[in-house]
């Protein structure tokens, strides 16, 4: 790898590891139920839940944990147990969470998109593809999807026009084009 493509991956890295390469809370309107009425109480804990995962994580998870105990058929509270599990570098549990989301919930775009960066972070670069494609597939604008399979392609498969058109695509969903992303694709550009 020459140095400019080592500070470059570098640079790519860093930016991960800052900003996150995988995705926030769902903080999406319902708490993710495929079927039933959620209640506006209901709603009301689980945003508040979520509001806490940042600044209150323990607080945060037991209240989760209660909401899904009273319904196990909602997949918003356990997506965010699962994202506090990650959180805390707790890879197993995270990643058997994830699987049970997206058992619950086939298209869930944020849990396949975490199952997609634990697999790259396995080494299993086939694996975090097929997950990050899957999670488009459900949700052809999940930004956090677009970022990390553009990473996966330009960084670890070397198939980087590829990489290019989905930072591009990235960049277009953005209000204001993210300065990192822009420095990329104009290496890219420069490269190819």
């Amino acid at each position: 790898m020459s140095w400019n493509n080592a500070w470059r991956a570098s640079l790519l890295l860093a930016t991960c590891v800052v900003a996150g390469c995988a995705t926030g809370p769902d903080t999406g309107r319902e708490p993710g139920t495929d079927k039933g009425a959620v209640s506006a109480e209901l709603r009301s804990q689980y945003q508040e839940a979520v509001s806490r995962m940042d600044q209150d994580p323990a607080r945060a998870r037991q209240e989760l944990e209660r909401l899904h105990q009273a319904r196990p058929d909602l997949t918003g509270p356990l997506l965010n147990l699962c994202i506090l599990d990650f959180r805390d570098n707790r890879t197993d549990p995270a990643r058997a969470c994830f699987e049970r989301v997206v058992a619950k919930k086939p298209g869930q775009p944020d849990a396949l998109n975490h199952l997609g960066v634990m697999a790259r972070q396995y080494g299993e670069f086939g694996r975090a593809e097929d997950y990050y494609r899957r999670a488009l597939t459900a949700d052809p604008d999940h930004l956090p999807s677009l970022r990390n399979l553009g990473i996966l392609l330009d960084l670890y498969l070397g198939r980087h026009r590829e990489a290019m058109e989905l930072y591009q695509a990235y960049q277009s969903l953005l209000a204001e084009p993210d300065p990192a992303v822009a420095q990329w694709v104009a290496d890219l550009k420069n490269r190819l």
